[in-house]
């Protein structure tokens, strides 16, 4: 089993480039051969995940999502081009972990945005454009089903031109979010939004994130949205696991080049290691049920 699952809500500051790189890191710890996508032009992730002199010289070479996307639309484009954007051994785990590798992004990836297609490709409307990446989204999609077991993506917080490509090729996707109205608004707009696009994804859950332990409100939130509800009708399950707010994770998350955890727990410090070990165990139970379910139908 490969999945494709996208880290996403439109409301920002809800740490999903945090939970999206500790679940890559924590499942490539495991062993399961884990690709992380970038597709946020912060290029947040691509820095946490390489540091700055690596994610710049994989711009400079053109070896970002950004190009990757641009040569897509090629309509000679073919999969063995693929490895050429990725670059493995992500992280600062041990000095990089075998078993992660990362397509950064690239702050050009806001040409899409201003109809790159229009200016560069010479097609006339987004849709055209959309239409030539769907044409090799299945030679994409075979490429990642032969050559990882996970693929996460980091999304920014509105639905980009290519997000929604990547969508195109996703299996499910999780809203991380905090507890408060705005995230869960935000939460509920990115389902509606998913919905306008006419592709059917399954929404994983919801990840609490950014959690006080002290806020009776975050408490109340959290519980009320089991309700579905309201303003939580459209909210998916929590997963159980919730990530607390704490300098910790912030810490950890903080790039430094000349940082060297020798291992996951040892980044995260086993607490809170344990945290993502056990959303990641949630994470892939859901997977599989999703799988067999597909297979039922």
């Amino acid at each position: 089993m490969m999945s494709v699952v996208m880290f996403t809500n439109l409301k920002g500051g809800v740490a999903k480039t945090t939970n999206a790189v500790a679940v890559a890191e924590c499942l490539a710890s495991r062993g399961h051969r884990t690709l992380m996508i970038d597709a946020d032009h912060q290029c947040t992730a691509s820095e946490l995940l390489l540091g700055e002199t690596e994610m710049l010289r994989a711009d400079k070479h053109r070896r970002t999502l950004h190009d990757l996307l641009k040569e897509m639309l090629d309509p000679e484009f073919n999969s063995a081009q693929l490895p050429t954007f990725v670059i493995e051994k992500a992280s600062n785990i041990g000095g990089g972990l075998e078993t992660l590798s990362i397509i950064p992004c690239s702050i050009r990836i806001d040409e899409f945005q201003t109809n790159y297609a229009k200016g560069k490709g010479g097609f006339k409307t987004n849709d055209e454009f959309l239409k030539m990446f769907g044409r090799n989204k299945n030679r994409l999609k075979s490429w990642l089903t032969r050559s990882f077991d996970y693929v996460i993506i980091d999304c920014p917080p509105s639905m980009a031109l290519q997000v929604q490509q990547l969508l195109a090729v996703t299996d499910a996707y999780i809203i991380p979010c905090q507890p408060n109205k705005l995230s869960y608004r935000g939460a509920s707009w990115l389902r509606e939004r998913i919905r306008r696009t006419g592709q059917k994804k399954v929404a994983l859950g919801t990840l609490w994130s950014m959690v006080r332990g002290a806020d009776r409100k975050h408490a109340e939130i959290i519980e009320a949205a089991k309700s579905k509800t309201g303003d939580f009708e459209f909210i998916p399950t929590g997963f159980k696991t919730q990530i607390p707010l704490t300098v910790s994770i912030s810490h950890a998350t903080e790039e430094s080049e000349n940082m060297q955890p020798s291992s996951f727990r040892t980044k995260y410090d086993p607490k809170f290691a344990k945290l993502y070990e056990e959303l990641c165990d949630e994470i892939m139970q859901r997977l599989k049920e999703l799988d067999e379910f597909k297979g039922e139908k």
